[in-house]
């Protein structure tokens, strides 16, 4: 009885096992079969989405220019894909944004302007500007460092000059008065302020005056010409300084006036200023005539309308639609909250500010602070300074604005060019030099008036260097305005890693984080860039490939040119 049931237990036993054997056989058997044709129904009820090759737009380096580096990263910020080849994947190509408005631009002024010779002579003739600029401000403020210095007669008259003889024949007066008169150089301190209100006829009797204004070869010149003259009547003396008038080259002065200050520098060449603005001002028309200088116009208007806000000036969108749930940021300007706020109430341009803010007002930090890192951190920085002298340069505007309008308003060098230009001898000048160009003497009177717009000829156009600056003004102050909302100070020095830990929670609750970068093989005494730069990147709202191009692209160049 007993080894029966012993028999029996282990027939159980065999019967158990295979029983199991099989059930384990037919789950290994059926589980890939019900696991297939799950996917199979997932497959029918869900069909497959093709997507084509993917073609991603190359990011610009820093190096390649700010215009291409900053179209790289707004431009592609939801990294977009194209199943055709982009531009910058041909060989010598660093942007994909040829077809821009400002690529187009800078293409059209590169090819009319930029390779224009005349156009690059404009630079001469801001040089000359200021050369006559700094002569009237020495005559204004230290007429000493002139004195007894001036311009002789002889050489500013003109070459087919008639005053010598007309004095000779018609008045008549001896040869050695004549000579004495001709040699004679006039005293330019006592035309800083303009023309003096005397006349021949008040200076003629009287030493003085004689000596205030000429400088004569000797003191017996001055007597014999003062005896000459004084004898005249007053009719006579007028004729002769009309005379005289007539007679003067006044190309020839402004070209002669600063050489009474410096033997080496040149004023004004007034024949050679209407040559190159009457060439440049045909190839301004061009300019302006392509569709690049239209577009960018049609784009720009209507930032200049009254009481438009950012939203229905670039995006179209309608301020009532704005929700309000903005908290000011007091690390800014009122301008910049304004914007931001606008940004920020709308979902049409919140999700686009969400990811561009930290680029426009993040930092980046970094740790350790040692020199060596330091000197890297400085060559990855030159694309910030660049953008920061751009700034500079604005607000450096308004500070010279204000000069540069009491210039042209009321500056004595202006002052005196309208009155040489009033003059009818240079007024025929110009007249018959520009005679086959669009504009006359009086066009550039009309240009440089600063009177009201009643005192302007009827024929002349309604429009001035006025209109000119208060355009230029307006464009500067407004990308002022807008340059303020730029954090360009990217780069913080942390001692460690803990510390840039705890500061980017900070920054990341108002999305001020860009990203944070830990230098592992460098230490706070470090002074010598090792031969092998290793780096954390601790990154925060942005997308991991965005902050990974945009740190590799400005520290794959520095960090060469740090080691070298």
């Amino acid at each position: 009885m007993g080894a029966g049931r012993q028999v029996r237990l282990l027939l159980w036993k065999n019967w158990t096992i295979r029983r199991r054997q099989r059930m384990r056989f037919f789950m290994e058997i059926m589980w890939p079969v019900m696991l297939f044709m799950g996917l199979v129904w997932l497959r029918r009820v869900n069909p497959l989405y093709r997507q084509h090759e993917c073609h991603f737009p190359n990011k610009a380096m820093p190096s390649t220019g700010v215009l291409p580096w900053i179209q790289g990263i707004f431009c592609n910020a939801n990294n977009p894909c194209f199943q055709y080849p982009t531009r910058g994947e041909s060989p010598g190509f660093v942007s994909n944004y040829n077809n821009s408005i400002l690529a187009r631009l800078y293409s059209d002024a590169q090819e009319l302007l930029f390779s224009d010779a005349e156009f690059l002579k404009l630079g001469r003739l801001w040089n000359e500007l200021n050369t006559m600029s700094n002569f009237m401000d020495t005559l204004r403020t230290h007429p000493e460092k002139i004195s007894g210095r001036g311009v002789k007669v002889e050489t500013i008259l003109k070459d087919d000059e008639t005053l010598t003889s007309f004095l000779l024949r018609d008045v008549p007066l001896t040869e050695s008065v004549v000579n004495q008169l001709v040699n004679a150089q006039i005293r330019p301190e006592q035309f800083a302020f303009g023309v003096p209100a005397f006349h021949l006829k008040d200076i003629a009797c009287s030493m003085t005056l004689l000596e205030r204004f000429l400088i004569f070869p000797s003191r017996r010149g001055l007597y014999a010409v003062r005896n000459a003259m004084c004898i005249l009547t007053p009719q006579r003396l007028q004729i002769i300084e009309n005379k005289f008038y007539a007679n003067v080259d006044f190309f020839k002065l402004l070209r002669l006036l600063p050489l009474v200050l410096d033997n080496h520098s040149e004023g004004i060449d007034i024949r050679r200023w209407v040559e190159v603005i009457s060439a440049n001002s045909d190839t301004l028309g061009k300019l302006r005539q392509r569709n690049s200088s239209q577009e960018l116009l049609q784009v720009i208007t209507p930032l200049f309308q009254d009481n438009l806000s950012f939203r229905e000036a670039f995006l179209g969108i309608s301020s009532g639609r704005a929700q309000s749930q903005y908290t000011y940021d007091n690390s800014t300007t009122p301008f910049c909250n304004d914007l931001m706020k606008e940004l920020e109430s709308n979902p049409a341009t919140r999700i686009v500010w969400s990811s561009v803010k930290p680029m426009l007002m993040g930092q980046i930090l970094y740790a350790p602070d040692s020199p060596a890192v330091r000197q890297i951190i400085q060559n990855a920085n030159t694309t910030f300074e660049e953008l920061e002298r751009l700034r500079t340069m604005g607000k450096a505007w308004e500070e010279v604005a204000p000069q540069i309008w009491a210039f042209f308003q009321d500056g004595v060098q202006v002052k005196m060019i309208r009155d040489t230009i009033h003059n009818p001898s240079v007024m025929d000048f110009i007249d018959r030099t520009l005679e086959d160009a669009p504009f006359s003497s009086k066009h550039i009177l009309n240009f440089l008036h600063n009177g009201p717009p009643e005192d302007r000829p009827a024929d002349m156009p309604d429009f001035d260097w006025r209109d000119i600056f208060n355009l230029t003004d307006r464009v500067i102050r407004m990308l002022n305005q807008y340059g303020d909302c730029l954090n360009l100070d990217k780069f913080v020095a942390l001692p460690d890693e803990d510390t840039i830990t705890h500061r980017a929670l900070d920054l990341m609750e108002d999305s001020k984080f860009w990203a944070g970068l830990v230098f592992v093989n460098m230490y706070p005494w470090t002074t010598n860039v090792p031969p092998h730069v290793k780096f954390k990147i601790r990154i925060g709202t942005l997308a991991p490939e965005q902050i990974l191009w945009m740190i590799s692209a400005m520290f794959g160049v520095a960090l060469l040119t740090s080691k070298t």
